[in-house]
């Protein structure tokens, strides 16, 4: 890899943000960007051979207000938004999407520590603080009220979250190849993430330098680091073996 790295012109650095970077919370308006991680990202933008991008189902809006770094650049909501420009719906999607939120704060509202966020395009049910019998509950509910809109929704699980998205949105893995096909063909990428919606990203980077952050399991990735403080030493290397 280290090889690999150096002898390389151009390198896409694309990095997952909760759990890859930051330390997952209780509550996502909780997290927030260490200094550390701020001043890592900003030495790395400005590297001539690196394209960084942060590749998050959060909005592109909130991952700039959290991490402030002149020159990164966003994939927001799995793909949905580009640098803050959001993908047109077909209209009778958007009103499938306004339709099934208000099922869902009708149906999931109620559920004891499941709480759900508003997207814009998408919507997010949390339940890291649930029970075990709340979270069942809360699946088998979801899954009966996306029954009336057939195929115009999937579910992305991602680390005790569902993230309930229109089929239009490409997700993370449509999101990457297409901004790769905006970059020298064959330079090496380097791909972090830390749960589900990340491991469709690592089966199209089969060939490419793809890590997993957080707990050992079932992964496509080729490489482990364990938490968001490993994955910063990680990045601190990088820069320093580019220099």
């Amino acid at each position: 890899m280290r090889v690999r790295v150096r002898s390389a012109d151009r390198i896409a650095l694309l990095l997952d943000f909760d759990g890859t970077l930051v330390n997952l919370q209780r509550h996502p308006g909780d997290v927030r960007a260490p200094a550390p991680l701020k001043h890592v990202l900003s030495c790395l933008v400005q590297h001539p051979k690196l394209f960084v991008a942060i590749v998050s189902g959060r909005r592109v809006r909130v991952l700039r207000r959290l991490l402030g770094v002149k020159g990164l650049h966003y994939l927001g909501l799995h793909g949905a938004e580009r640098s803050g420009e959001p993908v047109a719906l077909a209209k009778g999607t958007a009103t499938a999407v306004s339709q099934m939120k208000r099922s869902a704060v009708a149906q999931l509202g109620a559920f004891p520590e499941v709480w759900i966020e508003n997207k814009g395009l998408s919507i997010a049910v949390h339940y890291r603080n649930a029970s075990p019998a709340t979270i069942r509950a809360a699946r088998e509910t979801l899954s009966r009220l996306l029954i009336p809109w057939g195929a115009a929704f999937r579910v992305l699980k991602g680390s005790c979250v569902w993230e309930i998205v229109p089929r239009e949105i490409p997700g993370k893995a449509a999101a990457v190849r297409k901004v790769l096909r905006g970059l020298p063909a064959g330079i090496p990428v380097v791909y972090m993430g830390d749960d589900g919606t990340d491991e469709a990203v690592f089966a199209v980077l089969r060939e490419q330098i793809t890590v997993r952050v957080g707990r050992r399991g079932v992964t496509r990735a080729r490489y482990y680091l364990r938490t968001p403080g490993d994955a910063l030493r990680f990045l601190e290397r990088l820069g320093t073996e580019l220099c």
